[in-house]
């Protein structure tokens, strides 16, 4: 009896799982990996891998820092579809110096911080982290698709104009111009 009147509460109430729509992808060539969430509280700066939170729906990452992350989500979804053409050269260009298809979603939660922050906040950017010093197991980078949700509750994306200005600045040092 008591299996039952769980299961009914179960298919009664609203499931968190059905909103939850970020997942890993593979689409043209693009591979999203995973996400983290750095929450920034107070004065306090984060402390590196201990404070990050790991995954799409990580527990204890705030409402807002959710909504956020789905806003970046989407938006690299739409970056992917676009099929671009200077981000598929620089991952063929730059294989030997580890370069790879592979993105991470990075979300930045100020929304518990100080104000003002007594460290420079991050902004919202596309760029690429490589791993030093390379393991043979591990991915030897990713790009960081990183949003930032501010103090005052705003969203902050990577945008189209420094999205294009970092992948003509990296393919061109790839093509040693």
């Amino acid at each position: 009896m008591r299996k039952i009147l769980v299961t009914l509460a179960l298919l009664a109430a609203p499931s968190a799982l059905a909103a939850q729509f970020m997942t890993t992808f593979e689409k043209n060539g693009a591979i999203l990996s995973g996400a983290e969430y750095w929450p920034y509280v107070g004065t306090t700066d984060i402390a590196y891998p201990d404070d990050v939170l790991w995954d799409f729906y990580p527990e204890g990452a705030t409402p807002a820092a959710v909504a956020c992350a789905e806003q970046a989500y989407r938006r690299l979804e739409r970056f992917v579809a676009n099929d671009d053409a200077t981000w598929k050269r620089i991952v063929e260009l730059g294989a030997s110096e580890g370069y790879t298809n592979k993105f991470y979603l990075w979300t930045n939660d100020y929304a518990r911080a100080a104000d003002p922050f007594p460290f420079p906040r991050r902004v919202n950017r596309l760029w690429y982290w490589k791993r030093n010093p390379p393991l043979p197991d591990r991915a030897p980078g990713y790009w960081k698709w990183e949003s930032t949700l501010t103090q005052d509750g705003r969203c902050l994306v990577p945008e189209d104009a420094q999205i294009r200005a970092y992948l003509d600045e990296t393919l061109q040092r790839l093509e040693g111009r």
